[in-house]
């Protein structure tokens, strides 16, 4: 049996051993929004003198945050889900993510989760649960997000919004998150402020769609941001998830290129290099507008790197479609290139189009535009040789093989270092690169 957040509570709840903590463990599925709430999660956790175990372990909570974008992901959060049951069968199993509504009826989560939390609840969850536990209410949580030293990762993703304007034909999303919700701009500053005093050296500008920041109040806030992140904060650097083509505006441009704490790095989905498809899409960008875009990135910003999602078999997909979106990676030199094939979405308007391509024809197409990708990742990456760089140290293993990101996005692999280089920013200078693993190889200077 289970039982959404409004429902009476269960009354056979875990509990943990005498005089213990419970313990509750996490795992954020899909996009960088799940694991900005985790972030959320986590302290609120803390702050109720929780334990934060590995998901891998046994707990008395577990939380999944799940994923809807494909059906694949959808039974990827089923399998964690079971998973987390299986492994103690007396724990508490939440769920919540845009998955939630539709696996809550479904016949394999029957018996397996205790609490559903919908997508509209989730910035409540953790008091929620505590309700559902029968504990005190928290009068009121201090922060959003825990320290670095009790963070899962040092690089702080910050969710500024919620929700999404566009209805693009592929897309479930918006569906299932709702429409934008912001936060405002001086509560975002002063985010960004308590992650320098909690020891973050980078935050992520984390939405569903962040060019529409601000929208919902007829405000058009991401380009005053940046200026308000440059004169208001010292976080070393800013970095956006993603943005849309057509809402990377002059202005956005001008603060890029101001700024040497707002890093050189967009991802911008295009999704298709055909006017027609992206029309069929219901996308607002034009391969026109898009080319502009990253041709005035580029004059703007000199070595400014950029990665994209595209789309590869969508129904009415021609050959001259495909050779329109393969012509464009090439002419853009797009750094890295996410390449998804077609799949139906029940629920969207494309899982209802016509004209849908046969499976091998999509994989033969992806197959050609990940080669694209391959060579000029490589080329990218080869374009760092010899150059130094300051990488963000993430991890250390028990070698001294420190990995992190610069800036610009570059994964480098530096050995030598100890714990006290641990979110730090190393200078080094690159050296080579294990092609295999995508990674660039660095000696510290």
């Amino acid at each position: 049996m289970s039982a959404t957040a409004s429902e009476t509570p269960l009354p056979t709840i875990s509990a943990p051993a005498k005089n213990q903590p419970r313990s509750v463990a996490f795992l954020a599925l899909g996009c960088r929004l799940n694991q900005a709430e985790e972030s959320t999660y986590r302290e609120h956790s803390l702050e109720s003198g929780w334990k934060i175990v590995d998901f891998r372990q046994v707990a008395d909570i577990y939380i999944v945050n799940t994923c809807a974008v494909t059906l694949e992901a959808e039974r990827q959060s089923r399998q964690m889900i079971r998973q987390a049951r299986r492994r103690n069968p007396q724990a508490t199993v939440v769920v919540t993510g845009c998955a939630g509504r539709s696996l809550q009826g479904h016949p394999e989560m029957e018996g397996v989760a205790d609490l559903y939390i919908p997508n509209l609840d989730k910035e409540q969850l953790v008091p929620q649960l505590r309700q559902f536990l029968g504990e005190e209410l928290h009068p009121q949580f201090e922060r959003p997000f825990p320290p670095v030293a009790e963070s899962r990762t040092t690089r702080l993703n910050l969710k500024v919004a919620d929700g999404c304007f566009e209805s693009c034909a592929f897309c479930i999303i918006p569906a299932r998150r709702g429409t934008v919700r912001s936060l405002q701009i001086d509560e975002i500053i002063k985010r960004i402020q308590l992650a320098e005093t909690l020891g973050y050296q980078e935050v992520v500008l984390t939405a569903v769609h962040l060019g529409a920041l601000g929208h919902e109040q007829n405000r058009h806030d991401l380009d005053l941001l940046f200026e308000r992140i440059n004169s208001e904060t010292t976080m070393p650097a800013v970095r956006l998830s993603s943005i849309d083509p057509h809402e990377i505006s002059p202005r956005m441009i001008a603060a890029l290129a101001a700024s040497p704490r707002l890093c050189p790095f967009l991802h911008i989905p295009i999704q298709s290099g055909s006017d027609a498809i992206l029309q069929r899409m219901r996308r607002r960008d034009t391969s026109a507008g898009i080319r502009e875009t990253v041709l005035a990135l580029k004059a703007a910003i000199p070595g400014i790197s950029l990665t994209t999602d595209m789309i590869v078999g969508f129904p009415g997909e021609t050959d001259e479609d495909f050779e329109a979106s393969y012509a464009l990676m090439a002419e853009l030199g797009i750094h890295k290139i996410h390449v998804f094939p077609f799949s139906v979405r029940p629920g969207t308007r494309a899982a209802y189009m016509k004209d849908k391509l046969p499976e091998a024809l999509i994989q033969e197409r992806t197959q050609k535009l990940l080669e694209l990708s391959r060579v000029q990742q490589k080329a990218w990456i080869e374009s760092w040789q010899g150059k130094e760089v300051a990488v963000l140290i993430e991890t250390i293993n028990s070698d001294g093989v420190g990995k992190g990101y610069t800036p610009h996005y570059l994964r480098v692999q530096v050995p030598g270092c100890s714990q006290a280089d641990h979110n730090t920013f190393l200078p080094v200078t690159i050296t080579g690169a294990l092609w295999e693993q995508e990674v660039a190889l660095g000696t510290r200077l």
